[in-house]
């Protein structure tokens, strides 16, 4: 796969890459891979929300019922 950047985008990426030591590719690979497992958490946190969402309208129909 190849992916194209904007030279400011380029720029900081040589940057970063020169500052901690590393190669470009593996600071490519480290954002690509935190990036993804953020996503993946809010997603994940998302989820759980909206089931909590759902429980409380279920408990508070339930509650409202036993008035």
């Amino acid at each position: 796969m190849q992916v194209n950047f904007h030279n400011q985008t380029m720029a900081r990426l040589k940057q970063v890459s020169q500052e901690i030591g590393i190669r470009e590719e593996n600071l490519i690979q480290r954002a690509v891979l935190y990036y993804l497992d953020a996503i993946q958490k809010q997603a994940e946190l998302i989820d759980e929300m909206n089931a909590w969402d759902s429980l409380s309208d279920e408990s508070l129909m339930n509650f409202e019922e036993m008035l």
